[in-house]
Protein backbone atom coordinates (compact mmCIF):
# COMPACT_ATOMS: atom_id res chain seq x y z
CA UNK A 1 0.00 0.00 0.00
CA UNK A 2 1.55 3.73 -0.95
CA UNK A 3 2.27 6.19 1.68
CA UNK A 4 0.48 9.29 1.38
CA UNK A 5 3.63 10.92 0.95
CA UNK A 6 5.32 8.52 -2.21
CA UNK A 7 2.09 9.76 -4.15
CA UNK A 8 2.95 13.33 -3.32
CA UNK A 9 6.32 13.22 -4.74
CA UNK A 10 5.26 10.50 -7.33
CA UNK A 11 3.07 13.85 -8.77
CA UNK A 12 5.70 16.43 -7.96
CA UNK A 13 8.11 14.56 -10.24
CA UNK A 14 5.68 14.09 -13.04
CA UNK A 15 4.95 18.05 -13.11
CA UNK A 16 8.24 18.77 -12.69
CA UNK A 17 8.71 16.72 -15.95
CA UNK A 18 5.87 18.10 -17.42
CA UNK A 19 7.10 21.85 -17.16
CA UNK A 20 10.66 20.49 -18.13
CA UNK A 21 9.00 19.05 -22.17
CA UNK A 22 7.23 21.82 -21.76
CA UNK A 23 10.58 24.33 -21.44
CA UNK A 24 11.92 22.24 -24.19
CA UNK A 25 9.42 22.37 -26.53
CA UNK A 26 8.81 26.23 -26.10
CA UNK A 27 12.43 26.84 -26.53
CA UNK A 28 13.01 24.40 -30.13
CA UNK A 29 10.18 26.60 -31.29
CA UNK A 30 11.75 29.76 -30.48
CA UNK A 31 15.20 28.56 -31.94
CA UNK A 32 13.29 27.58 -34.97
CA UNK A 33 10.77 30.90 -35.55
CA UNK A 34 14.53 32.83 -35.09
CA UNK A 35 16.04 30.96 -38.14
CA UNK A 36 12.25 31.72 -40.12
CA UNK A 37 13.47 35.00 -39.51
CA UNK A 38 16.82 35.36 -39.82
CA UNK A 39 15.93 33.12 -43.45
CA UNK A 40 13.48 36.15 -43.88
CA UNK A 41 15.44 38.91 -42.85
CA UNK A 42 19.12 37.78 -44.88
CA UNK A 43 17.32 38.29 -48.12
CA UNK A 44 19.36 39.41 -51.02
CA UNK A 45 17.97 40.78 -54.66
CA UNK A 46 20.85 40.01 -57.05
CA UNK A 47 20.23 42.57 -60.16
CA UNK A 48 22.52 40.81 -62.99
CA UNK A 49 22.29 43.26 -65.86
CA UNK A 50 24.75 42.52 -69.09
CA UNK A 51 26.10 45.11 -70.77
CA UNK A 52 25.03 47.16 -73.71
CA UNK A 53 25.39 46.44 -77.06
CA UNK A 54 29.15 46.13 -78.29
CA UNK A 55 30.59 46.95 -81.37
CA UNK A 56 31.83 43.19 -81.29
CA UNK A 57 28.20 41.97 -80.55
CA UNK A 58 27.21 43.60 -84.43
CA UNK A 59 30.38 41.97 -85.67
CA UNK A 60 29.19 38.98 -84.21
CA UNK A 61 32.76 38.50 -83.37
CA UNK A 62 34.12 36.53 -80.21
CA UNK A 63 35.35 39.21 -77.89
CA UNK A 64 35.68 37.96 -73.99
CA UNK A 65 38.63 39.66 -72.30
CA UNK A 66 39.37 41.99 -75.65
CA UNK A 67 38.02 45.21 -74.49
CA UNK A 68 35.33 47.09 -76.78
CA UNK A 69 33.24 50.13 -76.76
CA UNK A 70 29.37 50.17 -76.79
CA UNK A 71 27.75 51.29 -79.88
CA UNK A 72 25.49 53.88 -79.92
CA UNK A 73 22.92 51.81 -79.36
CA UNK A 74 24.17 50.32 -76.56
CA UNK A 75 24.57 53.78 -74.94
CA UNK A 76 20.98 54.18 -75.48
CA UNK A 77 19.90 50.25 -74.63
CA UNK A 78 21.70 51.36 -70.96
CA UNK A 79 19.73 55.11 -71.06
CA UNK A 80 16.31 53.20 -71.46
CA UNK A 81 17.60 50.50 -68.57
CA UNK A 82 18.73 52.99 -65.94
CA UNK A 83 15.23 54.94 -66.59
CA UNK A 84 13.40 51.41 -65.87
CA UNK A 85 15.37 51.25 -62.66
CA UNK A 86 15.61 55.06 -61.55
CA UNK A 87 13.31 54.29 -58.42
CA UNK A 88 14.91 50.93 -57.13
CA UNK A 89 17.18 51.05 -54.55
CA UNK A 90 20.41 49.98 -54.84
CA UNK A 91 22.95 49.11 -51.97
CA UNK A 92 26.21 48.23 -53.59
CA UNK A 93 27.52 47.95 -57.87
CA UNK A 94 29.82 45.50 -58.90
CA UNK A 95 31.34 45.93 -62.36
CA UNK A 96 33.51 43.72 -64.74
CA UNK A 97 36.66 45.48 -65.23
CA UNK A 98 36.00 45.92 -68.90
CA UNK A 99 34.52 48.98 -70.61
CA UNK A 100 31.63 48.32 -72.02
CA UNK A 101 30.49 47.15 -68.73
CA UNK A 102 32.23 49.73 -66.67
CA UNK A 103 30.18 52.75 -69.33
CA UNK A 104 26.76 50.62 -68.89
CA UNK A 105 27.13 50.80 -65.03
CA UNK A 106 28.39 54.14 -65.03
CA UNK A 107 25.08 55.46 -67.19
CA UNK A 108 22.55 52.93 -64.74
CA UNK A 109 23.68 53.97 -61.64
CA UNK A 110 26.33 56.81 -62.11
CA UNK A 111 24.10 59.05 -60.81
CA UNK A 112 23.60 57.54 -57.76
CA UNK A 113 25.64 58.25 -54.62
CA UNK A 114 27.60 54.54 -54.67
CA UNK A 115 31.03 53.19 -55.29
CA UNK A 116 31.73 51.40 -58.78
CA UNK A 117 33.35 48.24 -57.05
CA UNK A 118 35.39 47.15 -60.34
CA UNK A 119 36.46 43.58 -60.57
CA UNK A 120 38.10 41.66 -63.31
CA UNK A 121 36.93 38.09 -62.01
CA UNK A 122 33.26 39.24 -63.12
CA UNK A 123 34.93 39.41 -66.88
CA UNK A 124 33.60 37.20 -69.64
CA UNK A 125 34.93 34.42 -70.36
CA UNK A 126 38.76 34.21 -71.88
CA UNK A 127 38.12 32.57 -75.43
CA UNK A 128 41.76 32.72 -75.84
CA UNK A 129 42.67 32.03 -79.85
CA UNK A 130 39.21 33.03 -80.89
CA UNK A 131 39.24 36.31 -79.14
CA UNK A 132 38.10 38.98 -82.04
CA UNK A 133 37.03 36.20 -85.03
CA UNK A 134 33.72 35.75 -86.13
CA UNK A 135 31.36 33.09 -85.64
CA UNK A 136 31.88 31.57 -88.91
CA UNK A 137 35.74 32.60 -88.76
CA UNK A 138 35.69 29.81 -85.76
CA UNK A 139 33.22 27.61 -87.74
CA UNK A 140 35.72 27.54 -90.50
CA UNK A 141 38.83 26.76 -88.50
CA UNK A 142 37.22 24.32 -86.01
CA UNK A 143 35.04 22.55 -87.97
CA UNK A 144 32.84 20.05 -86.18
CA UNK A 145 35.10 20.75 -82.85
CA UNK A 146 33.36 24.08 -82.65
CA UNK A 147 29.74 23.30 -83.45
CA UNK A 148 30.25 20.76 -80.67
CA UNK A 149 31.49 23.03 -78.10
CA UNK A 150 28.10 24.98 -78.67
CA UNK A 151 25.45 22.29 -78.85
CA UNK A 152 27.60 19.96 -76.17
CA UNK A 153 30.44 21.22 -74.62
CA UNK A 154 32.80 19.84 -72.39
CA UNK A 155 33.34 21.83 -69.01
CA UNK A 156 36.79 20.91 -68.64
CA UNK A 157 37.63 21.53 -72.23
CA UNK A 158 40.53 24.71 -72.49
CA UNK A 159 40.19 27.02 -75.33
CA UNK A 160 43.72 27.10 -76.53
CA UNK A 161 45.82 30.55 -74.16
CA UNK A 162 42.05 30.62 -72.74
CA UNK A 163 39.48 29.60 -70.62
CA UNK A 164 37.63 26.44 -70.26
CA UNK A 165 33.64 26.33 -68.55
CA UNK A 166 34.65 24.77 -65.05
CA UNK A 167 37.30 27.36 -64.97
CA UNK A 168 34.88 30.36 -65.89
CA UNK A 169 32.59 28.89 -63.24
CA UNK A 170 35.12 28.27 -60.80
CA UNK A 171 36.20 32.52 -61.15
CA UNK A 172 33.13 33.93 -61.26
CA UNK A 173 31.09 31.56 -58.62
CA UNK A 174 34.13 32.49 -56.16
CA UNK A 175 33.59 36.06 -56.51
CA UNK A 176 29.52 36.30 -56.17
CA UNK A 177 29.72 34.00 -53.08
CA UNK A 178 32.05 36.28 -51.67
CA UNK A 179 29.46 39.28 -52.43
CA UNK A 180 26.73 37.52 -51.16
CA UNK A 181 28.98 36.23 -47.91
CA UNK A 182 29.89 40.21 -47.82
CA UNK A 183 26.75 41.52 -47.77
CA UNK A 184 24.12 39.14 -45.20
CA UNK A 185 22.58 41.11 -42.99
CA UNK A 186 19.69 40.29 -40.28
CA UNK A 187 18.68 43.57 -40.14
CA UNK A 188 17.93 44.89 -43.75
CA UNK A 189 17.05 43.21 -47.50
CA UNK A 190 19.87 44.10 -49.99
CA UNK A 191 19.15 45.32 -53.81
CA UNK A 192 23.05 44.36 -55.05
CA UNK A 193 23.60 45.27 -58.67
CA UNK A 194 26.14 43.41 -60.90
CA UNK A 195 27.03 44.78 -64.48
CA UNK A 196 29.06 42.61 -66.34
CA UNK A 197 28.83 39.52 -69.47
CA UNK A 198 26.57 37.21 -71.17
CA UNK A 199 28.82 34.45 -70.12
CA UNK A 200 29.54 35.43 -67.11
CA UNK A 201 25.89 35.91 -66.10
CA UNK A 202 24.80 32.51 -68.02
CA UNK A 203 27.46 31.41 -65.23
CA UNK A 204 25.45 32.56 -61.90
CA UNK A 205 21.99 31.14 -63.81
CA UNK A 206 22.76 27.67 -64.12
CA UNK A 207 24.29 27.73 -60.58
CA UNK A 208 20.78 29.27 -58.98
CA UNK A 209 18.93 26.53 -61.96
CA UNK A 210 21.61 23.74 -60.67
CA UNK A 211 21.75 22.99 -64.36
CA UNK A 212 25.09 21.20 -65.46
CA UNK A 213 27.08 24.19 -67.50
CA UNK A 214 27.02 22.27 -70.63
CA UNK A 215 23.99 23.71 -70.60
CA UNK A 216 25.07 27.60 -70.66
CA UNK A 217 24.67 28.66 -74.05
CA UNK A 218 20.81 27.62 -74.02
CA UNK A 219 19.94 30.87 -71.93
CA UNK A 220 20.18 33.68 -73.68
CA UNK A 221 21.47 36.96 -72.66
CA UNK A 222 20.23 40.19 -74.70
CA UNK A 223 21.88 43.47 -74.38
CA UNK A 224 21.05 45.51 -71.52
CA UNK A 225 18.68 41.87 -70.64
CA UNK A 226 17.84 42.36 -66.46
CA UNK A 227 17.90 39.13 -64.18
CA UNK A 228 16.59 38.94 -61.09
CA UNK A 229 18.31 36.24 -58.47
CA UNK A 230 16.01 36.40 -54.79
CA UNK A 231 18.89 34.65 -52.22
CA UNK A 232 17.34 33.37 -49.03
CA UNK A 233 20.04 31.74 -46.74
CA UNK A 234 22.18 31.01 -50.15
CA UNK A 235 19.83 29.62 -52.15
CA UNK A 236 18.39 31.47 -55.35
CA UNK A 237 15.55 31.86 -56.45
CA UNK A 238 15.08 33.06 -60.29
CA UNK A 239 12.62 35.79 -60.69
CA UNK A 240 13.54 37.58 -63.55
CA UNK A 241 14.91 36.20 -66.89
CA UNK A 242 16.51 38.06 -69.67
CA UNK A 243 14.40 40.68 -69.87
CA UNK A 244 14.67 44.13 -71.91
CA UNK A 245 10.68 45.01 -71.71
CA UNK A 246 13.16 48.72 -71.12
CA UNK A 247 13.62 48.59 -74.63
CA UNK A 248 9.99 48.48 -76.20
CA UNK A 249 8.27 51.09 -77.24
CA UNK A 250 5.96 51.96 -74.29
CA UNK A 251 8.96 53.26 -71.90
CA UNK A 252 9.57 55.86 -74.98
CA UNK A 253 7.44 58.91 -73.61
CA UNK A 254 8.59 58.81 -69.95
CA UNK A 255 12.22 58.57 -71.26
CA UNK A 256 11.59 61.43 -73.30
CA UNK A 257 9.71 63.30 -70.91
CA UNK A 258 12.29 63.09 -68.50
CA UNK A 259 15.17 64.26 -70.90
CA UNK A 260 13.01 67.15 -71.63
CA UNK A 261 12.64 68.07 -67.99
CA UNK A 262 16.59 68.20 -67.38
Amino acid sequence: MEKEGDIFYFNLKTILIRWLFLILFMYKSYQGAKKRRVFIEMAIKLLLIRHGESYSNVQKKFSGFQDVDLTKKGIWQAERLAYRLKKVPVDAVYCSDLKRAIHTADIVFGNRDLDMLINPNLREMNFGIWEGMTFEEIKLKEGAKFTSWMENPDEKSIIPQGESLAILNERVMTEVNRILQEHKNEDKDKNIAIVCHGGAIRIILCNAFNLELKNLWYIKQKSTALNIIDYYDNRGFISLLNDTSHLENWWESGLIQEKRDE
